[in-house]
């Protein structure tokens, strides 16, 4: 799926699924398929293995699958119990869907229900790590969801063998969702808020711009590191994946851009609360919303 179709996508595309936990030992094995198609893993240690998914969900963890209409698993969520500033949290490990399914908000679907599951056991928050060199994985955790990031940690992993992070740093970004927010319940029952740039521009101001180095290349200007607005925007090329098979010259700079713009501000008190995607004569733009933290994030850091 890609952000257009994120953009367009319409109910009436939605097919009907069943969300639960895993039901027989089958439901394990599927889930490891899952794994290896989603993310291209080819080392073991880079798998979540059956006995941690088992023990997990034992022990305060949370495993759900999505279920088709004919029974076979085609996604799952996984997270593990967590304390954040002395209270239990959930922290989402893993969200998977198999390839066919991606334009069907199986993803969304297992999220609500993680959060239905955790607010049932009198958990209110969720964290998770997520690539910010992945605009979908952004959009999808802070556009439509309602997380919200304010740590950016270089090369979490070290290295890693699977499809995204091949060639470059595993950087990530931690991010909290609140689960009782009025603006989560809003964006989760109506979807993300459309934005239009032209407008945005009279009231918003942008870090960066971006310039077209070739068809479908797009450079930084150099980022504005003493913005003090308490909220602003920083563009980044909707096809970041894409550069990166193509130059990885230039996807190493973007990755530099976002170790910048995310380790200056985060200091300065400001967390990442939005993703932007809209289109604009005829082309798609994206961008990460930042905003003063005092306004974003209610909870200290951990």
């Amino acid at each position: 799926m890609n952000l257009t179709t994120a953009r367009r996508k319409k109910r009436k595309d939605e097919i009907k699924i069943a969300v639960s936990p895993f039901r027989n030992p089958a439901d394990y094995k599927a889930c490891m398929d899952i794994q290896q198609e989603t993310v291209g893993l080819s080392k073991d240690m880079d798998f979540i293995p059956v006995s941690l998914l088992d023990t997990a969900s034992r022990t305060g963890g949370i495993l759900l699958g999505a279920y088709s209409g004919l029974g076979d698993m085609i996604g799952f969520t996984f997270s593990i119990l967590g304390v954040r500033n002395g209270k239990p949290v959930q922290h989402c490990c893993m969200l998977a869907t198999k390839a066919a399914y991606k334009n069907f908000d199986i993803g969304f679907k297992l999220q609500s229900a993680l959060r239905k599951e955790s607010l049932k056991r009198k958990i209110t928050r969720v964290t998770c790590t997520f690539d910010p060199m992945q605009p979908l994985h952004s959009y999808f955790f802070l556009g439509k969801l309602g997380f919200k990031a304010d740590v950016y940690e270089e090369n979490l992993y070290g290295e890693a063998s699977n499809q995204f992070d091949r060639g470059l740093p595993s950087d990530r970004m931690t991010a909290i969702w609140d689960l009782e927010d009025n603006e989560v319940v809003k964006r989760l029952e109506a979807g993300p808020p459309r934005h239009d740039f032209r407008k945005e521009l009279k009231r918003i101001t942008f870090v960066n711009q971006l310039t077209e180095s070739a068809p479908g290349l797009f450079v930084s200007t150099p980022i504005k590191m003493d913005c003090k607005a308490e909220t602003f925007l920083f563009e980044v090329p909707y096809n970041l994946p894409e550069i990166k098979y193509r130059d990885m010259g230039v996807a190493i700079e973007w990755q530099r851009n976002l170790r910048q713009i995310f380790g200056g501000y985060f200091k300065k008190g400001y967390a990442a609360t939005d993703f932007w995607t809209v289109e604009q004569d005829g082309h798609l733009r994206a961008g990460y919303q930042l905003e003063k933290r005092v306004r974003a994030i209610k909870v200290p850091d951990m």
